[in-house]
């Protein structure tokens, strides 16, 4: 093709067929906007532009179609991904009857509130030329094209009737994409550059502008936060918290009475933002009686009106305002049996796909959940809420005699984090004079990166190899008593370690010895022969050694061997946590994770 009109002609003619009806992988409109498009622009705006200094990227979808497709002109400078910045970018209605070429921002990264008026501030300063300044742009009736109708700060409408017939010229087509070009530049040397990088936006919730700051420089903001609160946690948990939460919005706290999870849920949601006060974080206390996922979600009384559960109100708002994390804490949640209450909620989170640039699961409630007699018109509340890419559960979990245990099924889908260190003195040795804030924190720094194990592939090929190769000597002492770990386990710990490698947050052992901890060693409970034979083989796995082989096969043994050698070490975590259970099978004759 040889002009921006030709593309756009091919792009407003047939992607609406090919997304309703054609496979997304390796369509030939994926070239053309992410390729093809790109290279061209990059030529045609060379002569006038620095063009190493910008990005020009498309997208049609990331693992399906997107309803609005796009293509973005970035200045490096200012940003360089659409989640955020201003940039100019074309916008196809989700229709494919317009395409619009726009001034815009980033929305993903930041509230409605924050964007619109962001946008009002520039339509005052600004000289927007012969650029509409309207709201009157039309991409599609939800979702993230509709917050772009709203982000947009100015723009130029061209019908694809127009562009089809010859009424539009690629003379006009350039002349338009050189103006907003240089209303980009002005932006750029009279308002960006003007801005102070120091400057530090006040009000509850914000420390510091959080675009600066990298993952490790969040989470230790996190963590003074939490100190200044007065608390203390071992080290490298708020880590493992975070990557657990990134790697599935599903973590589980597990440990005796009075050790602090339920505080570090509240804690660490108040350091990034999310309160009761702002609605973006709900404690909800399980009851002993729950026994059905109506306990949770919701169901119709007597009279046919339905009573949403108490979890259904923060869903809404959450999916209401995808810019911002909202956090439930599932307070004892073993005081009634998990899969009873809960398995719905599970099997939903299971359907997890990528729908544009956000995740999304199937519908949590039908509409014969639903009365036809229902006075508060619920079913059209409701009926078409999921799961939000921007909610996380937390459960609590006490394990002793008044609660019940997990099946694999929950255990296989969560990272439980066991709290078992307990030190009496710890809060003498910190130092508490540290003043910190909460946090302004997007979605973003939670929001799950990966959903299946090809997200990965080709970039991180080698690391994937690596992890699963290890999982599979792993699973070779696992399957003599079919405890094997499976795909789902699999993916998870890959992107668990990935993202601890990307973030520069944990070393590679030290991640993969979390992940045994938290999604390997819960599985383990019996009192047969077998039991012992795989913890003793564990142990040797887990040190490097041939310990117990060389050396008898008593619990004392193998924990004095720990105690001398443990730095040496390479999963040292879990092979502390495997001696003790083998010291509680020699004691009691029965041995789980759970001491």
């Amino acid at each position: 093709m040889s002009s921006i009109k030709d593309y756009l002609i091919k792009i407003v003619s047939e992607y609406k067929d090919a997304r309703l009806h054609e496979e997304f992988a390796g369509h030939y409109l994926g070239d053309l906007m992410r390729h093809q498009l790109p290279e061209y622009l990059e030529e045609k705006l060379s002569s006038n532009y620095k063009i190493d200094n910008y990005i020009i990227k498309g997208s049609i979808g990331m693992g399906n179609w997107a309803k609005v497709p796009w293509l973005a002109i970035m200045n490096k400078d200012i940003t360089t991904t659409t989640q955020e910045g201003v940039y100019v970018v074309y916008l196809f209605s989700q229709d494919m009857e317009r395409v619009y070429l726009t001034f815009n921002q980033g929305v993903t990264r930041s509230t409605k509130e924050e964007f619109t008026n962001n946008r009002d501030k520039l339509r005052a300063k600004m000289d927007l030329g012969d650029f509409k300044t309207d709201n009157e742009i039309d991409l599609a009736e939800s979702g993230k094209g509709k917050a772009y109708e709203l982000s947009n700060i100015c723009y130029q409408k061209y019908k694809a009737e127009q562009l089809i017939n010859n009424q539009i010229s690629e003379k006009e087509l350039i002349e338009d994409l050189i103006e907003i070009m240089k209303i980009y530049q002005k932006y750029y040397e009279n308002y960006y550059l003007e801005l102070d990088a120091a400057e530090i936006e006040t009000g509850e919730g914000v420390s510091e502008n959080m675009d600066d700051l990298t993952t490790k420089q969040k989470l230790n903001q996190i963590k003074n936060y939490i100190k200044a609160q007065g608390y203390t946690y071992p080290d490298n948990l708020i880590e493992n918290f975070y990557l657990s939460l990134k790697t599935k919005p599903f973590v589980l706290l597990a440990g005796i009475s009075g050790t602090g999870k339920t505080k570090l849920v509240e804690l660490f949601a108040k350091a990034i933002g999310c309160s009761s006060e702002n609605d973006r974080f709900k404690l909800i206390s399980v009851k002993p009686d729950w026994n059905d996922s109506a306990d949770l979600l919701g169901y119709s009384n007597i009279r046919g009106d339905f009573q949403p559960g108490p979890i259904l109100e923060i869903i809404k708002k959450a999916a209401e305002d995808p810019a911002n994390p909202y956090l439930v804490c599932l307070d004892e949640m073993n005081l009634a049996r998990v899969e009873y209450y809960f398995s719905d909620f599970l099997s939903k989170m299971e359907t997890r796909h990528y729908a544009g640039d956000q995740i999304k699961t199937d519908r949590l409630l039908n509409e014969n959940d639903f009365d036809q007699n229902d006075s508060n018109d619920s079913k059209a509340k409701y009926s078409n809420l999921h799961i939000p890419d921007n909610l996380y559960l937390i459960g609590t979990v006490n394990m002793d005699e008044t609660t019940h245990p997990f099946s694999k099924k929950v255990l296989d889908r969560a990272n439980t984090i066991e709290f078992n260190q307990i030190d009496l003195t710890a809060f003498l040795e910190e130092d508490y004079s540290v003043q910190a804030q909460s946090l302004k924190i997007t979605n973003q720094f939670l929001k799950t990166e990966y959903l299946n194990l090809k997200d990965l592939l080709p970039v991180k090929k080698d690391e994937v190899r690596r992890t699963t190769e290890e999982l599979e000597r792993l699973n070779e002492i696992l399957k003599k008593a079919n405890l094997q770990v499976g795909y789902r386990i699999r993916d998870e710990i890959n992107f668990y370690i990935v993202e601890a490698l990307d973030k520069e947050l944990l070393a590679k052992n030290t991640a993969f010895d979390k992940e045994i901890l938290q999604k390997v060693l819960p599985r383990i409970q019996g009192s047969s022969a077998i039991i012992k034979e795989i913890l003793l083989e564990l142990f040797d796995f887990f040190s490097g050694s041939s310990f117990s082989q060389e050396n008898g096969q008593l619990s004392a043994g193998v924990w004095n061997y720990y105690q001398a050698n443990q730095e040496s070490f390479k999963y040292p975590e879990s092979a502390e946590k495997t001696a003790y259970m083998l010291r509680r099978f020699e004691e009691d004759g029965f041995t789980s994770y759970w001491l």
